[in-house]
Parts: structure tokens; sequence; C-alpha cells
């Protein structure tokens, strides 16, 4: 049995409702959450045919599914994600920022690996990435690491190719401070 859990890459955050197909995965569970709710709390727990006929009344339950609130802020997200084409804007912002990314690290010796999709990247660093989060910070420009090494950006699913076209400097004028500062 095979069980993703999207919230890992944020439903729609990739430019595709879910990332599984992409990876040539067809999970027979996927938890999703987080963004379902456009921010408010909501879960769901999508499954395969398999595991659906197995399945009794009782055997699954959600704190933060049946909530009507939750519910309709579920339907607007999908609506906006699957409807009126923000998983379109996802994919293509994404590509843009992607390319940037790429760009960037052919010019900053200290970038290892540049992964990711739509609009989830990690940019991996030959040095801890703490100073690059302050770096950016200092810069207004906010970021995290998810690891030791790792840079994490998660940019909104509505920011523009102009909004990514103002960071992207910021981030490398970050990286580049940090790459030059002496290793700990």
């Amino acid at each position: 049995m095979l069980i993703a859990d999207e919230v890992q890459c944020g439903l729609g955050r990739t430019g595709r409702p879910f990332y599984s197909p992409a990876l040539g995965l067809q999970p027979d569970l996927m938890a999703i959450g987080k963004a379902l709710g456009g921010g408010v709390p909501i879960g769901a727990a999508l499954f395969s045919e398999k595991i659906a006929s197995a399945a009794k009344p009782g055997d699954h339950g959600s704190t933060y599914g049946g909530n009507l609130l939750a519910c309709r802020a579920a339907l607007v997200f999908l609506h906006e994600l699957i409807d009126r084409g923000l998983g379109d804007h996802v994919a293509s912002v994404g590509s843009h920022l992607e390319a940037g990314l790429r760009q960037m690290a052919t010019r900053l010796g200290g970038i290892t690996d540049v992964r990711g999709a739509g609009l989830m990247w990690g940019i991996e660093l030959d040095r801890p990435a703490a100073s690059v989060v302050q770096a950016a910070f200092d810069r207004h420009l906010l970021i995290n690491r998810t690891s030791d090494t790792v840079v994490r950006l998660l940019p909104p699913y509505v920011i523009t190719e102009q909004e990514i076209d103002e960071a992207l400097p910021l981030l490398e004028a970050a990286i580049a401070t940090a790459l030059e500062a002496p290793r700990t």
C-alpha cells in the first residue's frame, strides 16, 4: 500500500493538484489539509477504490473534516485552483522562478543543487543556510530553511513574475553575503 502525504507538496503548490503522478506514483491513500482550506484548518483523506471498498463507516474520522466554514473554504480554494486557473498560474510563475534560481546557481559557487517544482523550491548550499535566512530577512525577504544546508522557498500561490523578479536579486545578495562569510 502506498500512502502519500500531499501536505509536504502543498495541494497545487507544484502547479499540479497532486505531485504524486509526476513521480509515477498512484497512492492508495492521500492525507490532505493546510492548503485545501486556504488557511482555514481542514483535513481530508483520499482513498483508492481498493481501500475505499474495504472501509466501513466509522473506520476514518477527522477533527477538521466536517466544519461548514472549513468545507466552504476548501470549495473556494479548489474552485480557484482548478476552475479559475490558479494551478496554471502556479505552474507558469514556478517555471519563471525556476529559471531565475538556476541562473543564480550558475553565478554563485556555493549552491550545490536547486530542486523543486511550481512554487516549492529548495536551494542546497555547501554550508549552513541559517545565515542566508537572516541576510534575506535583513533585505525584507522572508525565507526559511528545512535542514542545515537547504534554503526553502514557498512563495504565495498568487505571486507574480514581477514580484519574483524583485525578490531574486534580494535572495542572490543574501546568499552571496552568506557565502562570503567565513565557514563556522
